[in-house]
């Protein structure tokens, strides 16, 4: 008899444990559990739920439901086409398929959005970990892919840690930047986000704006200094409602 994912997951413990990337970060080591975040959410949890979908349908290639998990404003960024979703995904920074299928068997935690706009709800499996906005949609729980968009320059770069390493020496920073059209300065085609939500270990901490980063803006991340993950959501059109989130790792 084939046990799916989600049968697993149903009979997994649940515990509290690092907030993670999208895509799928690696070389964590072992987290003790924040007081910040639901401990011990149940697998029934509905936010759970709707992730052990999520990567079951990703781990056996059911683009079909992977595209079914997603929030409409998600499928808007991919043109309304699951053909793009398919092609786009596996390399775009959303979860790949070892990835999901790795951190179905895994543990994890809820962490609340501001104002209960979203849970945040993040899986780890050894040194691996990801996280994903979970909202409600007005049809159900759906997921706001963290991958980038299929067009447009990309929407953030991370300044600490950077491509290389993490200095703890100086906060974790992020800088978005203001992506122009053929029309010059003022073509605008996406600008910073108003504002940023962060998370160390599960936990909400603060991130600040910082006075000037030329056309774009650079936050930085209060993390603690003994932090190992960090994820950070945002809206990327204060107009429509829809998150974005990146996560890296601080060893």
């Amino acid at each position: 008899m084939t046990t799916s994912l989600r049968n697993v997951l149903a009979t997994t413990a649940v515990v509290v444990l690092a907030t993670a990337l999208a895509g799928c970060a690696s070389a964590v080591p072992a987290a003790p559990s924040s007081p910040s975040a639901s401990t011990d959410p149940e697998a029934s949890d509905p936010a759970v739920a709707a992730v052990a979908d999520y990567l079951e349908a990703v781990t056996f290639g059911n683009i079909a439901g992977a595209w079914r998990a997603l929030s409409p404003e998600s499928q808007a960024t991919y043109d309304d086409s699951a053909d793009t979703y398919a092609r786009l995904a596996p390399t775009n920074g959303s979860v790949t398929a070892a990835c999901a299928r790795a951190l179905a068997h895994g543990d994890f935690t809820v962490s609340a959005g501001p104002g209960d706009a979203f849970q945040l709800v993040s899986a780890r499996a050894g040194d691996l970990a990801d996280a994903w906005v979970v909202r409600d949609a007005g049809t159900g729980l759906r997921i706001d892919d963290a991958g980038a968009p299929p067009t447009g320059e990309p929407a953030y770069s991370w300044k600490n840690p950077d491509d290389t390493a993490h200095d703890p020496a100086v906060p974790p920073s992020i800088y978005f930047p203001t992506t122009h059209g053929a029309g010059g300065d003022a073509d605008v085609i996406a600008g910073p986000p108003q504002a940023v939500v962060g998370y160390a270990d599960g936990t909400r901490v603060t991130v600040t704006r910082e006075a000037s980063a030329g056309s774009g803006a650079v936050f930085t991340v209060d993390a603690p200094a003994d932090t190992e993950v960090l994820t950070v959501v945002w809206a990327p059109d204060p107009e429509r409602t829809h998150w974005q989130s990146t996560t890296v790792t601080l060893d």
